[in-house]
């Protein structure tokens, strides 16, 4: 979760609730933190690695069932994506007494 995933959601329910004077402030982003026990933590280590198989599973089981219904002029590359796959957050913010996994990093 980040600081504007948040504020964001805050702002829908109070929009939803009709409660206009609501601003979504750092004050009250801090406040609402530390009321729920939120603290922001940097992601460290590695999770367990994933099992080939599961992977290969996943992609000749799973992945074909998606793809069926899909005609050929609906899927699109891409490749552009390759650009972000260093932007994942070092930091979440989590609750107090949970523990917070990294992911494998990419070679």
């Amino acid at each position: 979760m980040s600081r504007p995933f948040i504020i964001e959601k805050a702002l829908q329910f109070a929009k939803a609730f009709e409660y206009g004077e609501f601003q979504g402030s750092n004050g009250w982003l801090e406040k609402f933190k530390r009321r729920h026990g939120i603290l922001a933590k940097v992601t460290s280590g590695e999770s367990k690695d994933i099992d080939d198989n599961d992977s290969e599973n996943w992609i000749t089981e799973t992945l074909s069932k998606i793809l069926k219904d899909y005609k050929p002029e609906n899927i699109f590359n891409a490749d552009g994506t390759a650009l972000f796959f260093q932007c994942l957050p070092q930091k979440t913010l989590t609750f107090k007494k949970e523990k917070c996994f990294g992911r494998k990093q990419s070679k």
